[in-house]
């Protein structure tokens, strides 16, 4: 192999770069060829922590192996299975199907059942949260809270259709309960309720392309313009080298319908690595046509819009990760101030959000944790697709200019045992001009979530 594909890119993208297991040749001393799925898997492997080398103990990425040495390199990730998630153990079982003659010779036993068993590979989370206040910019002084619980439940599907050709699916149910509305009308007594598809993502690998289509699940830079929302469309993503990525596809933004509006758009996203620690990213958003929308008095009315956003990751020595991304709203100013609220009419189309994190958790190591603090400043029409504003309290996500926000926050994620985590949130916000005529202060607010793997 000449090189490695580089992981954080992979981490980045939703896409899955794989392919069918192909006939094992009768010597197992036979190159595997440098193009082959096998190599890209193993790459994930060791980034889990489930093999840490081969032969003298150092895993090497700069020829190709042999099928034998490649045999060798799954039998460690075998013997340390325990350790891998449901992902992970999935490449696993792929790998143990493609190596299965080598692996016997090697005294390794593999099922004969595996080679014939459903490509199909199963799995899923569950998640329970409380959370107040979060989501809306319920104002200070409103008489009560806004508070809910929710359950999801998400059944994931994957499976290698034909050569270079794979599926992932996804299967979401929830259900929202004890939900108190801000404005004091109390305890609702019935449950919301929620079947859908998540994902019917199908992806094509063709050498350095990748091609997607369906329902994805995508993150568009550093999240804060998109962050794994679901999009019905399609998504090209060219992979120049091991550094530098471009994606670019078209779709509706909101397949589920949630905010009433059409959303059909032109994205792009650029992600380069310019040194080991730091990566860069450009995002640009375009609708195709107008979208209605609702300027607050029931009419509605056209809006097209236009979103940037430029970010960066950076590690920090061992333990500290920093995240910035600043956005941008393209659209002219004469578009936007009919329909924006607030006094004056304001038209505030810049925006960013930053965080500092220490260390990272691992749902399969108990005892990790990671922890947090968030710093955001965004104008009421710098970030309005459905998305990462849906958890702040931000005006938009309903493709409306409201106040804005800016203020700072904190997390605390915590794996108390395998495959299963706690996390607490809290937000301190603030409309974006706080302090003029016309603006109330924010209710602070806070989620505690519990999630589980299978």
């Amino acid at each position: 192999m000449k090189k490695q594909i580089a992981l954080a890119l992979a981490a980045a993208f939703t896409l899955s770069v794989a392919g069918t297991a192909l006939a094992a040749p009768a010597n197992p001393f036979v190159d595997v060829p440098a193009n082959h799925w096998s190599y890209d898997a193993v790459n994930k492997l060791v980034k889990a922590g489930v093999v840490s080398g081969y032969g003298d103990g150092t895993y090497k990425g700069d020829r190709t192996l042999t099928r034998y040495e490649m045999a060798t390199v799954v039998a460690k990730a075998m013997a340390n299975s325990e350790k891998a998630d449901a992902e992970t153990k999935a490449t696993i079982d792929k790998l143990q199907t493609e190596f299965a003659s080598e692996l016997n010779n090697l005294g390794v036993r593999v099922a004969n059942l595996e080679k014939n068993a459903s490509s199909i590979k199963f799995s899923g989370d569950a998640r329970v949260r409380f959370a107040q206040n979060r989501g809306t910019s319920v104002p200070e002084s409103a008489s009560t809270d806004r508070s809910y619980f929710r359950e999801r439940i998400r059944l994931n599907l994957a499976s290698d259709i034909a050569d270079n050709l794979t599926f992932k699916g996804q299967i979401v149910a929830e259900n929202e309960s004890n939900n108190r509305s801000e404005s004091g009308v109390g305890n609702r007594t019935s449950n919301t309720d929620r079947l859908h598809f998540e994902q019917a993502e199908f992806d094509y690998q063709s050498g350095k392309l990748t091609s997607a289509l369906g329902r994805l699940q995508p993150t568009f830079g550093e999240g804060i313009l998109w962050d794994g929302s679901q999009i019905d469309g399609a998504l090209l993503t060219y992979r120049f080298n091991d550094k530098v990525a471009l994606a670019a596809g078209y779709g509706d933004l909101d397949p589920n319908n949630l905010n009433g509006v059409s959303t059909n758009a032109f994205y792009t996203d650029l992600k380069a690595k310019v040194s080991n620690n730091v990566n860069l990213t450009v995002t640009y958003l375009k609708t195709n046509k107008p979208m209605i929308s609702d300027n607050g008095n029931g009419t509605p009315v056209p809006y097209d819009y236009q979103q940037f956003a430029y970010g960066f990751d950076a590690k920090l020595g061992k333990n500290f990760t920093l995240i910035g991304e600043g956005v941008r709203n393209g659209a002219s100013d004469s578009d936007l101030a009919p329909y924006t609220t607030g006094a004056g009419g304001d038209v505030q189309k810049n925006g960013w959000w930053g965080r500092l994190q220490y260390k990272g958790t691992d749902l399969s190591q108990p005892g990790t944790f990671t922890i947090y603090a968030d710093y955001l400043k965004l104008g009421n029409w710098a970030l309005d697709p459905v998305g990462w504003a849906g958890a702040l309290n931000v005006g938009g996500g309903d493709y409306i200019g409201g106040n804005g926000a800016k203020g700072w926050g904190a997390g605390f994620e915590y794996v108390y045992a395998k495959n299963a985590d706690l996390a607490l949130q809290y937000y301190d916000l603030k409309p974006y001009d706080t302090g003029r005529s016309g603006f109330d202060s924010y209710k602070k607010f806070y989620s505690i979530t519990t999630n589980f793997r299978f």
